[in-house]
């Protein structure tokens, strides 16, 4: 039956024009996802497929995507974006491709990398307001996390309400530059962002 309904997309397609097909789909507390194949918006020229991590205390939230890629986001293809400390973190990557159909089956990115780097940044977490929070101790920044980040603003995690949040600890470069904008389950609203560099150990 999809591979039925994929060859009417595809034959739509020829007779609509030359916009890429891509998968689209988009769930919770898993790490795949497969949906139906949509003709994407004729600006875009890539398809998406990715995952975000985020996790508050004990509480995991696994979100798998594909999509059209928004023709803004394509900064962000290829790289990995993470922001962590004691209590919660957030990470996610995603790659990119330019054929049709090229983003369907298993969703592939590379896995998150959790070894100690040498950085360590300041740290706290405040989930009842939005006041910058005073640091309470330090934690050690993993993987491709160099920058420190202090948050505060109001957000939601994949399928739960906006709550108030302030957190200071490890991120990523990318993170600060484009990542807060690119993270497909997890959303930040009125916020402040400030990054800065992380102290070697």
């Amino acid at each position: 039956m999809r591979a039925i309904f994929a060859a009417v997309v595809m034959l739509q397609a020829l007779t609509t024009g030359d916009c890429l097909l891509c998968e689209q789909c988009f769930a919770l507390h898993t790490s795949s996802c497969s949906g139906i194949f949509t003709q994407c918006s004729p600006d875009v020229t890539h398809c998406v497929a990715g995952l975000e991590n985020s996790t508050y205390g004990t509480d995991i939230f696994l979100t798998a995507f594909k999509d059209c890629l928004d023709p803004s986001q394509k900064a962000a293809c290829g790289r990995e974006f993470s922001i962590k400390n004691s209590v919660a973190s957030t990470w996610t990557s995603r790659t990119c491709c330019d054929s049709d159909l090229c983003n369907g089956g298993d969703v592939e990115v590379p896995p998150a990398d959790n070894t100690p780097n040498g950085y360590i940044c300041e740290e706290c977490f405040n989930d009842q307001s939005t006041d910058p929070c005073t640091a309470t101790g330090v934690v050690q920044c993993t993987g491709k996390q160099n920058t420190c980040a202090s948050f505060s603003g109001t957000g939601s995690r994949p399928g739960e309400a906006e709550r108030l949040y302030s957190g200071k600890g490890c991120t990523t470069r990318d993170f600060c530059k484009l990542g807060i904008f690119n993270l497909p389950g997890s959303q930040a609203y009125n916020y402040v962002l400030k990054c800065f560099p992380a102290l070697k150990l």
